[in-house]
């Protein structure tokens, strides 16, 4: 009997965590590739004539990979930025949204400002039948 913890840890950096795994993707990728000019694969699986080691082929293959994966994880890191970038901080008490440290608007104002939208208010059914409650105990 072992007494290790199997609790799997993940990194503190989530993002750190999705560019590993999309590198690994890749070197599997340029794996498949060596592999396949090594053992040559097409005369392996369809049973053809073996066309032999080609150094060149593989090497513009794994280069054409290599500068894949430099473009999908460097986008990735970008639109990742954008999404924290993104992020809203909103009071949990009076649902203002933080501008800056010492500034903070309604939400409402905040999108009107930042869209084409504009609000209007009412009471859903639910907080109607509160409100009546809540008129009727006063009176």
């Amino acid at each position: 009997m072992s007494d290790r913890n199997d609790t799997i840890i993940l990194p503190k950096d989530p993002f750190a965590y999705i560019a590993f795994w999309q590198l690994m993707t890749f070197v599997m990728l340029i794996l498949v590739i060596w592999v396949n000019e090594l053992h040559d694969g097409a005369a392996v699986f369809f049973n053809s004539p073996s066309g032999g080691f080609n150094l060149f082929r593989a090497c513009t293959l794994t280069s054409a990979v290599l500068v894949a994966a430099i473009v999908t994880i460097g986008n990735t890191y970008l639109q990742e930025r954008r999404v924290l970038k993104s992020l809203i901080t909103v009071c949990s008490n009076c649902q203002r949204v933080r501008l800056n440290d010492q500034v903070w608007q309604k939400w409402e104002e905040y999108i009107g400002e930042r869209s084409l939208l504009s609000f209007s208010h009412g009471l859903c059914p639910e907080c109607t039948k509160e409100l009546m409650k809540t008129i009727g105990k006063k009176q």
